[in-house]
């Protein structure tokens, strides 16, 4: 059965809300194992964000999502699925209920106390599995864990070592598959036509200036400008990239790279009227935005439950 449930923010370990009909000073082996729950709480924010520790008769789970880690005390003979299924439906309503705004101004501890209701009623639920609706389910749900197995935990991994410190010695690892960016906006996709078309004009402009000789004097682009053009079509293909696909440090090389094409507006300035630099100088600032706009998709786990 599920002895034991507490949700923390995931930055500092400040506990939000519990189990409140809960007395640990019956058992002492369950007051024992509701200390590891704590230290978990604590080193939540450096671990992998689905995890299983096992102690001798109990085991903990804990799964961490948005910013929030929902742990739960089990009896070591309760299914690893249903404990997961568990803290999938804490995390559904806890993230329903209140705002991340709200859950990062929080000051003191247990300020969401009153979910504490919703944890009882779907405690009582999940300690009767024969009452679950998802009864039928439970091969399918035992096969994603076999899949999508959490990271085991040992007690050596949480324990303080004899010196003072704890041992972090474990890897960041991502579970299941890795993170969406957002559907494409309308804006987003007419940035990225606007984008396409001047670097075509920019890469068929820096041709025919590389062509010149450098030699010959005359009014309009030499070779240096050519080099510019093409610099900045490419930088305009890679602002295209950083809309298009998630990668690391996206949003800093996004801001990288209106620098680079506003240095580069200004060299070639006076090879362009008013219009035409406005408009190239709209285009890298309204791709910069839909950068900036294009987040991760936030797709929470699902226990199917």
């Amino acid at each position: 059965m599920i002895l034991y449930a507490l949700i923390v923010r995931t930055k500092d370990g400040m506990a939000l809300s519990a189990t409140t009909d809960f007395n640990d000073e019956v058992n002492r082996s369950i007051k024992e194992s509701k200390r590891y729950v704590k230290l978990l709480a604590k080193k939540s924010s450096h671990l992998p964000d689905r995890c299983t520790l096992y102690l001798s008769l109990h085991s903990v789970h804990f799964i961490t999502a948005l910013g929030v880690t929902y742990l739960a005390l089990c009896d070591s003979s309760y299914p690893t699925v249903l404990a997961f299924s568990f803290l999938s439906e804490l995390m559904r309503d806890f993230i329903t209920k209140y705002e991340t705004v709200r859950i990062n101004m929080a000051r003191r501890p247990y300020s969401f106390i009153e979910f504490d209701n919703f944890i009882h009623k779907t405690r009582q639920r999940y300690n009767k599995p024969q009452s679950l609706t998802t009864r039928v389910n439970l091969a399918e749900l035992s096969e994603e864990m076999k899949l999508r197995a959490p990271h085991l935990l040992n007690i050596s991994d949480i324990e303080p070592v004899r010196n003072g410190y704890h041992n972090f010695n474990i890897p960041q690892v991502a579970v299941g598959p890795p993170p969406r960016l957002e559907p494409l906006s309308w804006y987003s996709m007419t940035s990225i036509f606007q984008a396409c078309v001047l670097s075509a004009l920019g890469l068929y402009r820096s041709l025919k200036a590389l062509s010149e000789s450098s030699l010959e004097e005359y009014d309009g682009p030499s070779p240096s400008h050519g080099f510019i053009f093409l610099l900045e079509s490419c930088l305009r293909i890679f602002q295209v990239m950083l809309l298009l696909q998630q990668i690391r440090y996206r949003v800093a090389l996004s801001w990288f790279c209106l620098v680079l094409l506003s240095i580069c507006a200004w060299l070639v300035w006076d090879l362009r009227d008013k219009w035409q630099c406005s408009l190239f100088v709209t285009s890298a600032v309204a791709s910069h935005i839909a950068v900036i706009l294009r987040r991760i998709r936030l797709k929470l786990p699902d226990y199917n439950v």
